[in-house]
């Protein structure tokens, strides 16, 4: 049993190594209507909207990155959904709703007191892939 027990506080304190930095950031929801996250929350003490990733059509067609921000709405009072915020329709949080896509004027931006790098395009994320 002592043995389980150290294997699993080694297990869990090495994983915690690689959270480290994302675990020291203070996040926090902030409500808005019709508002561009990173605007909105510039105008808070967090500074920082969440990126979740980026276009690459939109970096494509323009030659310049298009994030996609972390928001959450509640459409039609179905419950709070993620969703994102991107600056070519910066009034809106799209979200998925009943099979399709759908936004809400009326929502909240992930804010945090840390920047933080978007997602990379090529789809690898923060986790190695093998």
């Amino acid at each position: 049993m002592r043995l389980n027990t150290f294997t699993n506080l080694l297990i869990m304190s090495v994983l915690s190594l690689g959270l480290a930095e994302v675990a020291q950031a203070d996040m926090k929801w902030v409500e808005t209507i019709n508002q561009y996250c990173p605007t909105l929350c510039q105008k808070t003490d967090y500074k920082f909207a969440v990126p979740g990733g980026i276009n690459p059509k939109a970096t494509k067609a323009r030659g310049s990155e298009s994030v996609y921000y972390v928001c959450a709405t509640n459409i039609a009072f179905a419950g709070w959904r993620i969703g994102y915020n991107i600056d070519y329709n910066e009034q809106r949080c799209y979200t998925g709703f009943r099979g399709g896509e759908t936004w809400g004027e009326h929502y909240l931006c992930l804010c945090t007191d840390k920047e933080m790098p978007p997602l990379p395009a090529d789809g690898t994320g923060y986790i190695k892939r093998r």
